[in-house]
């Protein structure tokens, strides 16, 4: 299993990408092995060559000696440049392969992760750092190990050149070029604290991105006018972002830049050393650095003031921007799970008796209050529902608890009087289907974006076709250039946009094809005028009346608006934590309390000369 480990460091992350491609990790190891004696080898070629080249001046005869070294300079540059085109198309094939298995991976993992984490932001902010490129981090650590390598063996074998012909000059070299690697270090942990606080920034911006340019939103943005304002607001936090990374960038280029001077000045201060041994005869009469060892080492010398300029920073704040990466990867693999969270719906469908809360105490994760407190109901197999109560009141935390999105509550939830913790995953999920205030649109087909209701049956039509009818979708599916499969949303080109009561229908119609016995209507028309809501509960009695057809079935709406909920056979009023009234619409409008309060204010509200009560438009 990809995430198998609870832990991550360096070395975990190396033998995971060598599982994934083991194939190309050879061929990248012995490239790199290749690669890292290249330029040692080739200070000494070129210092042969030159010399060489020097002697055969005056001596013809030694030209020959020039063919050897000339044609190993060739080849390597030949070299150079191929094996780099070659990796490149091995790096592409690679990623590719790696982002096919891990991507599903990734998916798996997030969705087992507790429904909690996702409504608290500093854990969603941990999970989009550690996941939001696990491929392309697992890719880097690996290469990143060998650039490293490589400049390395590349400083190394300069500093073991340099030593066999002034030992002094390589101990006073890598002294000088101890200052950079320093500054890398310390610049690498500033550069992720950075991108770790613009992760939320991101997001805000993300979001206020979406709402300016989003298909959804356009009616809105051009009767309301609000996109000057929020236009404002995106190019403040845009910019503070931009700033901030603009901050970093000149950070580092000024980093980078103190490096390169101290590691030139380290390469001028070596060169002069060398000069002297280049110039001067020593005791016999020879100088002791031929012209073209130490026309090689200047040569290297510039080279490797380039990798310290560059290659040695970035690497070296690289390798700590990882070890900060781990820490968030670690912290998010500690997140709880749920095991078998992706899994389908149990196939066996269980009739529904009974569902009863006793006691049930409930507050959610890192936070004091608590939502629910002593909270005692019980839901009887064949009734209708309706849950009301203010805004705060724990309606939807009650939809939360019952389709086991938390289970960090206290007392008990009976499900046919079993705890409803002692039920697997795939049991809870052929348990319930809810219509949530903010259902999903998918970018399908019409057809597809009501099966997908029933994931088990995708395929049965039949069903599909009954919905459609049921919830009187007939005369949209006509209208619609490829019938059935006409793709509902504006990212296909023959795409086509419904209108927001054609998409709660289709939202209502994916209830009828679930056969799960429990149906929850979670205030999917909050955003609705109050007669247009009662228009979509009177769909909603449709489904009612057909699971009352059968037994073992339980429906439920909720609600914040009162005008709708004579439909129910029993109403549950939300206050204070508590079920503080229940009862049908007649005995709890005769017990004058809560419920009578909260219907009578909101039939004032509503009372206008041209309009009926909410009580009539029920």
């Amino acid at each position: 299993m990809l995430f198998g480990k609870k832990k991550y460091n360096y070395l975990s992350m190396l033998i995971l990408y060598f599982k994934l491609v083991p194939g190309a990790c050879i061929i990248k190891v012995v490239n790199n092995i290749i690669g890292s004696i290249i330029p040692t080898f080739n200070i000494i070629i070129t210092a042969r060559f030159l010399n060489a080249a020097v002697a055969s001046v005056s001596d013809r005869s030694k030209l020959n000696e020039v063919v050897f070294p000339l044609g190993a300079i060739i080849a390597i540059s030949l070299f150079n440049y191929y094996i780099g085109i070659l990796m490149g198309m091995l790096n592409t094939r690679t990623g590719n392969k790696i982002r096919k298995i891990v991507q599903p991976a990734v998916a798996e993992k997030k969705a087992a992760v507790r429904f909690r984490y996702y409504e608290n932001q500093e854990s969603t902010d941990i999970t989009n750092r550690a996941m939001g490129n696990f491929e392309g981090n697992l890719q880097g650590f690996f290469d990143q190990i060998f650039n490293v390598w490589y400049i390395v063996a590349q400083v190394g074998g300069f500093v073991i050149v340099l030593g066999m012909q002034l030992w002094w000059a390589s101990i006073v070299f890598v002294a000088t070029c101890v200052p950079s690697v320093i500054i890398s270090y310390k610049f690498g942990k500033k550069r992720y604290d950075t991108d770790k606080e613009m992760t939320k920034i991101d997001r805000k911006v993300g979001y206020l991105f979406g709402i300016l340019t989003g298909r959804d939103t356009i009616e809105e943005r051009y009767t309301y006018g609000y996109t000057g304002k929020l236009n404002e607001e995106y190019k403040e936090k845009y910019e503070f972002a931009r700033n901030a990374r603009k901050k970093i960038d000149r950070s580092r280029w000024i980093s980078m830049k103190v490096s390169g001077i101290i590691a030139f000045l380290s390469g001028v201060i070596v060169i002069a050393l060398l000069i002297p041994s280049a110039i001067f005869p020593d005791a016999s009469g020879a100088v002791r650095l031929s012209i073209g060892m130490f026309t090689s080492l200047v040569n290297a010398i510039f080279g490797i003031s380039g990798q310290m300029q560059w290659g040695v920073p970035w690497q070296i704040g690289d390798f700590k921007y990882k070890i900060e990466y781990l820490k968030d990867l670690n912290k998010f693999l500690e997140f709880e799970e749920d095991k078998n969270a992706a899994c389908l719906p149990d196939i066996n469908i269980p009739i529904l008796e009974s569902i009863e809360f006793k006691n049930v105490n409930f507050k959610y994760p890192g936070t004091e209050p608590y939502i629910l407190k002593d909270f005692n109901i019980k839901l009887i197999s064949g009734k209708h529902y309706a849950i009301v109560g203010v805004n705060g009141a724990g309606k939807t935390t009650l939809t939360k608890l019952i389709t086991g999105l938390y289970k960090e509550y206290e007392g008990e939830i009976l499900i046919n009087g079993k705890e409803l913790k002692e039920y697997t995953q795939a049991q809870l999920k052929a348990l319930s289907a809810v219509v949530y205030q903010d259902f999903c649109r998918y970018p399908l087909d019409f057809y597809n974006n009501i099966a997908i209701g029933n994931a088990n049956d995708m395929q049965n039509r039949v069903k599909v076709e009954n919905a459609v009818e049921i919830i009187g979708l007939s005369d949209v599916v006509d209208k619609l250039p490829k019938k059935y499969e006409t793709p509902v949303t504006k990212i296909k080109e023959d795409g086509v946009d419904l209108s927001g009561g054609e998409w709660q229908r289709i939202a209502l119609a994916r209830l009828i094809v679930n056969p799960a016995p429990l149906k929850i209507l979670d205030e999917p028309t909050a955003a609705l005028d109050p007669i247009s809501e009662s228009r979509v509960y009177e769909q909603f009695g449709s489904i009612i009346n057909q699971d009352k057809n059968s037994d073992g079935h339980i429906t439920i709406f909720i609600s914040h608006r009162l005008g709708s909920t004579k439909l129910a056979d029993e109403i549950i009023v939300v206050s204070e934590g508590k079920a503080a009234e229940c009862g049908t619409f007649s005995e709890l409008m005769a017990k004058g309390g809560i419920y009578a309060e909260m219907f009578a204010s909101q039939s004032e509200w509503y009372k206008d000369g041209n309009k009926q009560e909410i009580s009539e438009s029920a």
